[in-house]
């Protein structure tokens, strides 16, 4: 923390007052389409795919609508936490609902209810990490 102050130019006893905590997996909270504050680019540069494909010409990669983050309660054992799962986004293509997570580090734990939201649902969460290289 001192050689944090001490790089921003401020005391070593006064931290880090005013700035911003970091995320843990350098995402950066980032402003995509109809203002919406995404928690990453990658999140951002996904829905403005969503939202160019609203105006796609054929039917069946023509997106009808989309929605962010929404989240869902997994059922638990009797007298368990219940574990709630937010996926980043849903929408309908081509008469299809599809469930897509945008990620740019998988951990174990995110992994894990995923599998447990597609066994509940009955249907894949496709993960997207971004364009093709």
């Amino acid at each position: 923390m001192a050689l944090v102050s001490l790089f921003l130019g401020l005391p070593a006893d006064q931290g880090l007052v005013g700035v911003a905590e970091m995320n843990k997996y350098h995402a950066r909270r980032t402003q995509g389409v109809h203002g919406i504050w995404f928690h990453s680019m990658l999140e951002a540069n996904y829905a403005q795919r969503l939202e160019l494909l609203t105006h796609a010409e054929d039917p069946r990669e023509r997106v009808d609508w989309w929605t962010y983050e929404v989240s869902f309660t997994l059922p638990v054992l009797k007298g368990r936490r219940a574990i709630r799962h937010i996926v980043d986004f849903l929408f309908s293509q081509g008469g299809c609902l599809k469930i897509v997570e945008v990620k740019g580090k998988e951990t174990a734990a995110g992994r894990a209810k995923r599998l447990w939201l597609e066994t509940h649902l009955g249907r894949p969460i496709e993960v997207w990490r971004g364009e093709q290289r």
